[in-house]
């Protein structure tokens, strides 16, 4: 008989990328290792190893110790920028099955995956780290008060950067540009905070003031995605730029809020007066003269040549029109032939 059963043939083996649990790990590994990437990068160059009973009998944890996270009022910028990058890492393990699921319910089930792997990795690096500044960190930061305020921070980091992934993979083009404003903010401090684990604040100088031109860079291949094709999607060029701005000045006014929350500063009876003063910082550098105009610039430009490119590649009757032209073109040549060959 020539019948002969092959077991390693294709109909016999499903595709690895059919099968929908390595989401949940990729999600949990996006979360840590790309997300926690500049802590993980500033923890092999530190001098204190995180290893915390060795910390407790030497003392070196006294001053500066190392967590899990960044997990002290100094750094909730830094934990912040974490959080958010780790969660939309976390949904782009949805990428794993397909670029869009067949079904809505495929859809549901692979995102509920990657949330599940994005919030087991946030779970178990966000307890680990407050069990450890409880133990080893300073009065004011093991304060119940102060815990659960850098607590409240990891986990809406977690959940905004995770909704914003999912958003940027299962969204129509605008909404994926809506969200990607946030996120590329994000994106470029978190590069920063790369650039300086790496090679340290003053000889990563000349680096960090490209962060800047990576944020446009990203917000522009989203405006491209976007395109021009009718009115409302040219709307939304100038309000994606718009919330760009708004997250830049809402980081800075982070940040200045970050820095009065350390012990000596009238806390708790004056953090009114430090949210009414990061509330001034932000509407200053909301106004259009500490605005990044030649960001915005690279956004559009970029945005704009995208959706050239793209709109070459899917117009139909431009290709029908080249594929028309083809066929004429090429019996014009062979008639341009026979002409030659009959002179001849």
């Amino acid at each position: 008989m020539d019948n002969v059963v092959s077991f390693g043939s294709e109909a016999h083996r499903r595709p690895a990328r059919a099968r929908r649990w390595p989401v949940l790990p990729l999600a949990a590994a996006g979360w840590w290792v790309v997300g926690a990437l500049p802590w993980i990068v500033d923890g092999l160059g530190a001098r204190s190893p995180r290893n915390w009973p060795f910390d407790v009998a030497t003392g070196s944890a006294t001053d500066g110790y190392i967590t899990l996270l960044p997990f002290t009022t100094a750094r909730l910028g830094l934990l912040l920028t974490i959080t958010l990058v780790g969660g939309a890492a976390a949904a782009l393990a949805v990428r794993w099955v397909s670029p869009r699921p067949e079904s809505r319910r495929s859809s549901s089930a692979v995102a509920a995956l990657a949330g599940l792997g994005a919030v087991a990795a946030a779970a178990y690096s966000t307890l680990q780290s407050a069990g450890a500044t409880r133990q080893l960190g300073s009065d004011f930061d093991r304060d119940d008060r102060v815990l659960v305020g850098v607590l409240a921070v990891a986990v809406a980091g977690t959940v905004a950067g995770l909704a914003i992934g999912l958003v940027l993979v299962l969204g129509r083009p605008v909404l994926r540009a809506l969200a990607a404003a946030p996120l590329a903010v994000a994106l470029g401090s978190w590069a920063s905070a790369v650039v300086i684990a790496l090679l340290g604040l003053e000889r990563g100088r000349p680096l960090l003031i490209w962060t800047p031109t990576l944020t446009a860079v990203a917000v522009g291949l989203t405006l491209a995605a976007v395109g021009v094709r009718s009115l409302w999607r040219v709307v939304v060029w100038p309000l994606v730029v718009l919330l760009v701005a708004v997250c830049t000045a809402g980081q800075t006014a982070f940040s200045y809020l970050a820095s009065y929350l350390r012990p000596r500063s009238g806390l708790p009876s004056g953090l009114r007066d430090h949210v009414e003063a990061s509330r001034d910082v932000f509407l200053r550098a909301i106004q259009p003269e500490f605005q990044a105009w030649g960001a915005y610039a690279v956004a559009v430009a970029v945005g704009l040549v995208g959706a050239g490119v793209l709109w070459l590649r899917a117009d139909p009757r431009r290709r029908s029109a080249g594929d028309q032209q083809r066929p004429a073109a090429a019996s014009a040549a062979a008639a341009d032939e026979r002409v030659d060959a009959t002179r001849r």
